[in-house]
């Protein structure tokens, strides 16, 4: 079994909750954003994190073309779930299917990454799963909080 057949449930397994959480809240409760300095909406999470693992998924490691826009996630998050889902669903049939590309000799390979400079492939998906399971947890804290009604509106 290959490093990124080990690691890749867990990325997977992270973004599914994160998707599921924002779909179990409703709009205004996705859209959300705690009055709280650097606190970010569920809906800015979700979507930041699939487009994360994408750029660095896709595009750092596999190549594809992938247009990333960090601000975009921040700036105008997407609140349709359905539109989160499906994006998602995208990302991840995209990744599954080239899972085996993935081999170990090519993840211990250097690879320049735009924002983090020379890093192996099995050091970008560390990071990605690191990542996706930080905001899985800033949006459960942030549901929790609007649930408790301690997110000040």
């Amino acid at each position: 079994m290959t490093f990124a057949r080990i690691t890749w449930p867990y990325i997977e397994n992270s973004i599914d909750r994160l998707v599921d959480l924002a779909a179990s809240l409703t709009p205004d409760e996705r859209a959300h954003r705690p009055d709280f300095d650097g606190a970010n909406s569920i809906a800015t999470l979700t979507g930041h994190t699939i487009a994360n693992a994408e750029d660095n998924l896709l595009g750092t490691l596999l190549g594809d073309p992938v247009a990333y826009d960090r601000e975009r996630d921040f700036d105008a998050p997407e609140t349709d779930i359905e539109q989160v889902r499906a994006r998602w669903e995208r990302v991840r049939a995209a990744l599954a299917a080239r899972l085996d590309e993935l081999d170990d000799a090519r993840l211990l390979t250097p690879t320049v990454h735009p924002r983090r400079g020379e890093i192996t492939g099995a050091a970008i998906l560390v990071v990605v799963a690191r990542h996706a399971a930080e905001h899985l947890a800033h949006a459960e804290l942030t549901r929790d909080l609007i649930r408790s009604g301690r997110a000040a509106r």
